[in-house]
């Protein structure tokens, strides 16, 4: 959700792509919770799979921006600035989620893991990419070969190696997800280079589509924070005029 990418607006195009699929799953999500449909948002693989390629998507930019981001001078009141806005938005959610169901209330979703991984990506985007390879393929692999029970509780749910996967909405954890945003910062290194090709470098959104990309990927934060109130309330208003 960095707006740092505004860099090259290819990036912000790309996270807007994942914005607009992201209105698609909640949307979908919404109907099936006021019984509109049955799509198996939480049970299909494809939707689950869906749902992890957006989370992939937006943690993969995160990454590439981190990556173009270390080239430049280190700005620590913007930093600070952005990730308190992250942090308390993550918050937020955690607040209006609990309000509808403390069962399943978001705790640790994109957000949260998004702020939490801007703290360690200050201290590890500026490692030799060798060194970064193994961290990527450590996080990607942990949940495999490392889950214990002692991560079983409710405090330690957050780092992704429970047995069990907690109840909740949205959940990405730092395990396996930081490994995706350490690709990012990998790829970042290899496409965003004084070599870069100018056509990735200078594109710019010409069409309708690719602007409403691009304008949903300077404002993610934003639009994240607001469309699900925004779709769910407009299915709850049709749920309840249909049912009164």
């Amino acid at each position: 959700m960095s707006h740092s990418a505004a860099r090259y607006a290819v990036i912000d195009a790309v996270r807007g792509f994942a914005i607009w699929l992201m209105f698609v799953y909640h949307f979908s999500w919404n109907l099936t919770y006021f019984g509109f449909a049955d799509f198996g948002v939480v049970s299909d693989p494809y939707w689950i799979w869906f749902a992890r390629f957006i989370a992939g998507t937006i943690l993969l930019v995160m990454g590439i921006s981190q990556a173009i981001a270390a080239k430049r001078e280190f700005n620590l009141r913007s930093f600070v600035k952005r990730l308190t806005l992250i942090a308390a938005s993550a918050v937020a959610i955690s607040i209006g989620t609990y309000q509808m169901d403390p069962n399943t209330f978001i705790f640790f979703g994109i957000l949260h893991h998004i702020a939490l991984a801007s703290i360690i990506m200050l201290l590890i985007v500026r490692l030799p990419t060798q060194t970064l390879v193994v961290l990527a393929l450590f996080c990607l692999i942990a949940p495999r070969f490392f889950v214990h029970d002692i991560f079983f509780v409710n405090w330690l749910w957050w780092v992704g190696l429970s047995p069990v996967t907690p109840p909740t909405i949205d959940y990405v954890p730092l395990l396996p997800w930081l490994g995706v945003s350490i690709i990012g910062v990998l790829v970042g290194r290899h496409l965003f280079t004084d070599h870069t090709s100018s056509a990735l470098v200078e594109w710019r959104p010409t069409t309708a589509p690719t602007r409403l990309l691009h304008l949903a990927g300077r404002h993610s934060l934003l639009l994240y924070m607001i469309h699900q109130p925004v779709l769910f309330g407009g299915v709850y208003g049709l749920y309840w005029i249909l049912n009164s």
